[in-house]
C-alpha cells in the first residue's frame, strides 16, 4: 500500500523507499504535510490564535493508496464529504477516506465531479485538498455541510482564457492547473468564517474573495490574498483599455 506522493515527486522515489515511507506513517510518524501547521505556527502567531477559535480538530496526516480494492479498510474514521455545483443542482456525497487510506473509487467520483467545467477534462486531484475541506467543516462544527463548489480542476486552456477575458483573478500558475485547489462557498457560513477555518489549518494558499463571498483553498505554498473590489476595478480597467 504505497503512500500517496504527488506525480513529479513519486517518479523520484523508488519503490523501497515508498514502501518505508508508508511503513513510517503507519507506525504513527508525522509526515512534513501533517507537522507543517506545527512548524508555521510558530511563525504566525495570528494564525495559530485563529485555531483556538474553532473545533480542536487537527488536519489528518498524508493517506495511503491501496495497491488493490479488497485492502480498503472497512474499520476507522471515515471521511465524507458532501459537494454540490451550484449553477447545475449536481450533487455528490462520498466517503473518500477511512483511517489512514484513500478510497481509490470514490477518488474517481470526486475526480469526475471536479472536471474541468468548460471542457470537461477530468484529471486526477490532490486529495489532500479533500482532507482540506473535511477538516474545515470539522472545525466549523458542521460535519453534515455541504460545500458549494465553483471552481476545481481548471486546464490550462481555460485558466488562459479566463486572465484573457479579464474577468476573473485566475492566476498565470493557479494551483488550480496543478488539481490542488478548490473554489468554494458553504451555505450559512460567511466567507470571512471559512477563511478564518481554512487559515488555522496552515495547509496551502487561502484566498479570500468578499465581493463575491468565497473562498480559495490549495494545498500549493502556505500564503493568503484578499480579492478586493478595488483590485476588480483595476482588472477592469485594464481589459477595457486592451479592447
Amino acid at each position: 500500500m504505497p503512500l500517496y506522493m504527488p506525480a513529479p515527486l513519486r517518479s523520484l522515489v523508488s519503490a523501497r523507499k515508498l514502501t518505508a515511507l508508508a511503513a513510517i506513517t503507519l507506525l504513527g510518524i508525522s509526515t512534513p504535510f501533517a507537522n507543517a501547521g506545527k512548524a508555521a505556527s510558530h511563525r504566525h502567531p495570528r494564525l495559530h490564535a485563529l485555531a483556538h477559535a474553532f473545533a480542536n480538530v487537527a488536519l489528518p496526516g498524508v493517506g495511503l493508496l491501496p495497491d488493490e480494492e479488497d485492502d480498503v479498510p472497512t474499520d476507522g474514521q471515515k471521511y465524507e464529504l458532501k459537494l454540490a455545483h451550484p449553477y447545475t443542482g449536481e450533487m455528490i456525497n462520498v466517503v473518500y477516506r477511512i483511517g489512514d487510506t484513500y478510497i481509490p473509487e470514490a477518488l474517481d467520483q470526486l475526480n469526475h465531479f471536479l472536471c474541468d467545467s468548460h471542457n470537461q477534462q477530468v484529471t486526477p486531484i490532490d486529495p489532500r485538498t479533500f482532507d482540506v475541506l473535511h477538516t474545515m467543516l470539522a472545525k466549523l462544527n458542521k460535519p453534515d455541510g455541504v460545500i458549494d463548489i465553483l471552481s476545481g480542476y481548471r486546464s490550462k486552456e481555460t485558466n488562459d482564457a479566463l486572465r484573457a477575458s479579464g474577468t476573473t483573478n485566475a492566476a498565470e500558475h493557479s494551483q488550480h492547473i496543478e488539481a490542488k485547489a478548490i473554489d468554494l462557498r458553504v451555505s450559512g457560513v460567511s466567507a470571512k468564517l471559512l477563511r478564518d477555518a481554512a487559515l488555522s489549518l496552515e495547509a496551502g494558499g487561502v484566498g479570500y474573495y468578499p465581493r463575491s463571498q468565497f473562498v480559495h483553498v490549495d494545498v500549493g505554498p502556505t500564503r493568503q490574498w484578499t480579492y478586493t473590489a478595488s483590485h476588480a476595478r483595476r482588472r477592469h480597467s485594464r481589459r477595457t483599455k486592451r479592447s
